[in-house]
């Protein structure tokens, strides 16, 4: 036993070494701008797609996505995929879908907690399958988690409006549970409180973090959504910029007082110099998003993104012309960080910013593509 334990703890201090070591490097690159990079990325999105139980209005999914299965997936992509995340100093578990509600969700969080102890992982959940033997996976399991639960209101009522499916009541029990060994475990996992801003909720902004105070939440998340589809143009509130701009500073005021922790997108309409824009996005640099077909994407805003690991090594698309050319549009502040709701505070005010392209992407970014993969 005492020969398991030191072999445990010299395998994590290895781990911990390499992630580290690649952390320094993956700074050091990003802030010398280089276009190819010796480091890999320190933020790994890994999407998990499952069928969910819910059905919200502002959902970015379609129907036809496949489903994630550990197995054939480690089979396939593991060799290029696991020294990814083993060097990462985060793995978001995201994707479309439900991910606890997965068959094997227990088998792939055992996965990971045994895999990448030394990673923080982060998931999104609706939290309704967050039952007991997950809440112990997650708290005891040896591992780091932070977990961004979906509600994006503060009562039963609007809860079922936004989400069109009813487990307000059983939500609140399972993460008041969760919080419970939370405080027992020294604060693992964090407990983040999504909330999507629509027309429908925005209203709600501020007694949704009167919610996040009682329930003891450590942070609060607001964000306008995305219009994947033409029928969801009617949630934007980029058609009612003062209700937005009045509710997110009461939402502020509130937070303030309580002592609530919180995350808000920027106010529509400020003048130029109130909105602070970054001249460079380290994405390109310091993340990646992989999805259960190994198709690889720079960020979730991006667009279309013609690589994937079912034709190349990571390594030769991660240093290959179409990364390259996104990091010299960013070095220079051009290229998709204009319009990068993120990045670019004043892009709120831009309609473009508030709906994907997924089919079109981004032609100016194509078409240099294109011509970069004409040259060695």
């Amino acid at each position: 036993m005492i020969q398991e334990t030191r072999s445990g703890n010299e395998r994590l201090a290895e781990l911990r070494r390499r992630q580290q070591e690649n952390t320094r490097l993956n700074g050091a690159e990003y802030d010398r701008r280089q276009l190819i990079l010796a480091s890999s990325p320190q933020h790994v999105f890994f999407q998990l797609n499952a069928v969910c139980n819910a059905d919200c209005i502002f959902c970015s999914k379609g129907y036809d996505y496949p489903i994630f299965e550990l197995d054939p997936y480690l089979e396939k992509f593991g060799k290029e995929v696991i020294p990814l995340l083993s060097r990462a100093e985060k793995i978001h578990l995201t994707g479309s879908g439900e991910f606890l509600g997965l068959p094997d969700s227990k088998k792939i969080l055992r996965f990971f907690n045994t895999e990448f102890p030394h990673v923080e992982k982060l998931f999104a959940t609706n939290a309704s399958y967050l039952g007991p033997q997950i809440c112990e996976l997650i708290a005891n399991g040896g591992s780091r988690y932070s977990l961004q639960i979906s509600l994006h209101a503060s009562n039963p009522e609007l809860n079922r409006t936004m989400m069109r499916y009813d487990a307000f009541d059983k939500v609140m029990r399972q993460l008041r549970h969760l919080i419970e060994l939370r405080d027992k475990n020294g604060g693992n996992p964090r407990i983040r409180l999504m909330f999507v801003l629509t027309t429908f909720n925005i209203e709600d902004l501020p007694n949704f973090v009167r919610l996040a105070a009682e329930l003891k939440a450590d942070e609060v998340a607001a964000g306008y959504f995305y219009i994947y589809e033409s029928q969801q143009k009617y949630l934007s509130l980029y058609f009612k910029p003062d209700l937005a701009n009045r509710y997110i500073d009461e939402a502020r005021k509130v937070a303030d007082e309580l002592g609530v922790v919180m995350r808000l997108p920027p106010k529509f309409g400020q003048s130029p110099h109130e909105y602070q824009r970054a001249d460079c996005c380290s994405e390109p640099w310091t993340q990646v998003m992989l999805n259960v077909e190994g198709n690889v994407l720079p960020c979730d805003v991006f667009g279309d993104f013609p690589e994937t690991l079912a034709e190349k090594p990571f390594r030769e698309i991660w240093n290959g012309p179409a990364y390259r050319t996104i990091r010299a549009n960013l070095r220079e502040s051009k290229g998709c960080i204009l319009t990068c709701p993120r990045h670019n505070p004043s892009s709120v005010n831009d309609w473009d910013s508030h709906v994907i392209h997924r089919s079109k992407g981004d032609a100016a970014i194509v078409r240099e593509y294109n011509e970069a993969m004409k040259r060695p």
